[in-house]
């Protein structure tokens, strides 16, 4: 129902005359609904496609105190 208000441009009290449903049980449904959706799309992570290897160059960083890092 929360997918058909939004869609229907209806205030939450008209939209639940039209199809019968108590205001404050629809008004609870349409918050838990927000929440669940707000977590699914939360994520401080993307995807990233998988890269092949096209060359074979490496990396070499040389720090001042001699310690060296090879990519």
């Amino acid at each position: 129902h929360v997918e058909d208000w939004q869609a229907s441009g209806l205030t939450q009290s008209k939209y639940c005359e039209s199809v019968g449903i108590k205001l404050a049980t629809f008004s609870y449904w349409v918050v838990k609904f927000k929440s669940e959706t707000e977590q699914e799309g939360s994520s401080n992570f993307i995807a990233i496609g998988e890269t092949s290897k096209t060359d074979s160059k490496e990396y070499e960083i040389v720090y001042p105190n001699g310690v060296k890092l090879r990519l």
